[in-house]
């Protein structure tokens, strides 16, 4: 490195700090006048109570259901299911969204016992049509 690219490194960097304690010292100077209206706004006198944001509540997570649970409401809604039903159709009249897998197994434990058969294999964003037997 060269002297004048030394020189010129030195300034840039010198100019940083520079910029950089400027941006501090405006910052702060803006806190001191937030802190002063929060004051103001509260009567000037007494400690400063800083307002403090509070976060909402974490949503309830809704209750895993068992397996066996699952099953039981499907065979409680099957009747009401379309003569073709997709796992949406099956989940929108239990009202709930159950485990994937629980679900899968259910539908599979069904077929197999033969209340309904699978019409259309799904792939990809196509969903799996099944259609109920007599």
């Amino acid at each position: 490195m060269t002297d004048p690219e030394y020189e010129q490194l030195k300034k840039h960097l010198e100019e940083q700090r520079r910029i950089g304690m400027e941006l501090v010292e405006r910052a702060y100077a803006a806190q001191m006048r937030s802190l002063e209206m929060i004051r103001t706004l509260q009567g000037g006198s007494g400690p400063v109570a800083l307002p403090t944001a509070v976060p909402p509540p974490a949503p309830e997570r809704p209750r895993r259901r068992m397996a066996t649970e699952v099953w039981n409401d499907v065979c409680e809604i099957f009747p009401d299911l379309p003569e073709r039903f997709t796992r949406r159709d099956v989940c929108k009249a239990l009202g709930y969204e159950p485990d994937r897998g629980a679900l899968y197994k259910t539908l599979e434990g069904l077929a197999a016992q033969g209340d309904f058969t699978i019409e259309t294999k799904g792939k990809g964003q196509k969903g799996t049509v099944y259609r109920k037997t007599d």
